[in-house]
C-alpha cells in the first residue's frame, strides 16, 4: 500500500506528465504584418488546421513595418510584408529569409462623384503631392480632391510612393490602417481618392486607368500595369518545426487556388520579376 507522501508524489507526476503531453500536442505559431496578406494567411491556417486540429496559427495585421519589426525583435515567427525588408532602414535583411508567395496588384480608387475615370502618371503625382486640388482641374466635377493615405508603416503606401510617385512622399492627409478601411472611406466620401490592393477595390468606386492602361491581372503579369508588389513571408534563419510545416504549405503549388480566390497572382504566373532595386526583368 502506497504511503500518503508517495501517493501525493505520484499524483503530482501524473498531472505534470499530462500537462506536458497537452503542451506537446498543441502546435502554435504567430504571423503578423501585411493587412493585405492577412486573409490569405487566415484561410491557409484554417485549411491546415482542418487536417491537424492541434495546429494553431495566431494571425495578426499591423502593417508590413510592424510585421518586420516584430520578427526582428523575435516576438513572432513569420512577418508578412508587401515590401522587401531592405526598404525598412531598421531591419537587417541578412538575418532573415525571404519567401515570396504571391503578387499583389495595387489600384487607385476614386469616389464616383469626382467624374474622372482616366489619369496620367503625372496627374497622379500632382494629386498626391498637393499640386492638383480640385477634380475640375482634371475634367471632372467642381469638387475638392480629398486624398486618403494608408498609414506610414504600410507596405502598400511604400510601394505606391515608390512606383507611382517616383519615391516622393505623399502629402499629409487622412490615413487609414488597412486597404479595406481606405476603400470604405473613399466610397463614402465625395471627391476622395486612395490606393488599395486589387482584392479590396470592391463595388462603388472608380478604378481609373493610368496612361490608358487598365488595372487588371493581365496587365500586371506583363508589367504593363506597374503598380504591383510581392507578398513576402519573412522568417529568421532558424525556425521551429511548426513554422517549417506552415511555410511548406504556403510555398507549395497547392496554395495557388487559394491565392486566386482572394484576388492575388501566383508567382509562377508572372512574365516578369522585379528585384530589390526595382529593376524589372522580362522572362523568356
Amino acid at each position: 500500500m502506497l504511503s500518503k507522501r508517495k501517493l501525493v508524489l505520484l499524483l503530482l507526476f501524473l498531472v505534470l506528465g499530462l500537462g506536458g503531453c497537452r503542451k506537446l500536442s498543441q502546435s502554435s505559431l504567430t504571423v503578423a504584418g501585411s493587412t493585405a496578406a492577412q486573409p490569405i494567411i487566415e484561410a491557409a491556417a484554417a485549411q491546415i488546421r482542418r487536417s491537424d486540429p492541434h495546429f494553431y496559427v495566431n494571425v495578426q495585421g499591423g502593417g508590413s513595418g510592424t510585421g518586420l519589426s516584430q520578427l526582428a525583435e523575435g516576438t513572432i515567427d513569420i512577418g508578412t510584408s508587401d515590401v522587401f525588408a531592405s526598404q525598412k532602414s531598421n531591419i537587417d535583411q541578412k538575418k532573415l529569409r525571404d519567401y515570396k508567395i504571391a503578387v499583389m496588384g495595387i489600384t487607385l480608387i476614386i469616389n464616383p462623384q469626382a467624374g474622372v475615370k482616366d489619369l496620367t502618371r503625372q496627374e497622379v503625382s500632382e494629386i498626391f503631392t498637393g499640386k492638383l486640388t480640385n477634380w475640375q482641374q482634371l475634367g471632372g466635377k467642381k469638387l475638392p480632391i480629398t486624398v486618403i493615405n494608408r498609414a506610414a508603416g504600410s507596405g502598400t503606401r511604400l510601394n505606391f510612393e515608390k512606383l507611382a510617385l517616383s519615391g516622393k512622399p505623399s502629402l499629409i492627409a487622412q490615413e487609414q490602417s488597412s486597404s479595406l478601411t481606405a476603400y470604405q472611406t473613399v466610397k463614402d466620401t465625395p471627391g476622395a481618392i486612395s490606393y488599395v490592393a486589387f482584392p479590396d477595390a470592391k463595388a462603388g468606386v472608380i478604378k481609373p486607368k493610368i496612361d490608358g492602361v487598365s488595372p487588371n491581372e493581365h496587365n500586371v503579369l506583363t508589367n504593363h500595369w506597374k503598380l504591383w508588389s510581392y507578398e513576402h513571408l519573412y522568417t529568421r534563419k532558424r525556425v521551429n518545426s511548426q513554422t517549417k510545416t506552415f511555410l511548406k504549405y504556403l510555398t507549395s503549388p497547392s496554395i495557388n487556388k487559394l491565392l486566386k480566390r482572394f484576388g492575388f497572382i501566383p508567382i509562377s504566373s508572372m512574365k516578369v520579376v522585379r528585384n530589390q532595386q526595382g529593376k524589372v526583368i522580362y522572362l523568356k
